[in-house]
């Protein structure tokens, strides 16, 4: 099963990176020079929104765990809030890319890859590619 969720997970970082390469070249977006794991926030007020971002899903993930596990709730309700915390996150960055950033045109690719991650996870949950649901 790991090796499965590994390979889907995989792929789906390989469409991201083939997508984002197709729509730098025909848009002429500049690449953005980021480390591997950092945050890189436009200015301080997005700073200050994605952390309270960040804490709300923390809090939330708490909580939803907790149902999953105690109130037997099924195990989509987490998956579900895991699409909005990415959806908020994703529209948050772009955002701040759009109207704060020296390179709007990056909000594209930032919504683009949302996109893709968003329907992958929800294509995963609607065919129980991992059996979570059963």
């Amino acid at each position: 099963m790991w090796l499965e969720i590994g390979l889907v997970i995989l792929g789906i970082v390989v469409l991201v990176t083939i997508v984002n390469f197709v729509l730098r070249k025909l848009l002429q977006i500049e690449k953005e020079k980021k480390d591997f794991f950092s945050y890189d926030y436009i200015n301080e007020q997005h700073r200050k929104i994605e952390q309270w971002v960040r804490w709300g899903w923390m809090l939330a993930s708490l909580i939803a765990f907790s149902l999953v596990l105690y109130q037997e709730f099924p195990v989509i309700f987490y998956l579900f809030l895991f699409i909005a915390w990415m959806t908020t996150d994703a529209f948050v960055r772009a955002y701040f890319q759009w109207k704060h950033s020296d390179q709007p045109k990056q909000a594209i690719l930032t919504l683009s890859e949302m996109a893709i991650w968003i329907s992958a996870v929800t294509l995963v949950i609607y065919f129980d590619v991992f059996n979570f649901l059963t």
